[in-house]
């Protein structure tokens, strides 16, 4: 995880271009980038209306502070699509 606080700032990604890339990228590992600038590797394990679940491979324990759901192993996490600004397979 790192913050590239020296790039120049593009278009943001709407919730909904979000969950269309999360969707084509199921089961895949993608770079995302956070509404504060944070950038990260995660697996993407499903997608729902709202947002994602999701692996943190580079990342020990939650980044944002949302809450886990009980029944979801202590390595996945979901996150809300209206706090991602960009998603790009992480081959790039």
């Amino acid at each position: 995880m790192h913050r590239d606080e020296g790039a120049e700032t593009e278009e943001m990604m709407t919730p909904e271009e979000v969950k269309a890339a999360l969707l084509a990228n199921e089961g895949k590992r993608v770079r995302i980038t956070y509404y504060d600038g944070v950038i990260e590797s995660a697996d993407v394990h499903s997608v729902d209306d709202e947002g994602f679940v999701h692996t943190r491979p580079d990342q020990d324990g939650p980044r944002s502070g949302w809450p886990t759901v009980a029944s979801f192993p202590d390595d996945l996490w979901w996150t809300r699509f209206d706090s991602i600004t960009d998603v790009q397979s992480d081959g790039l």
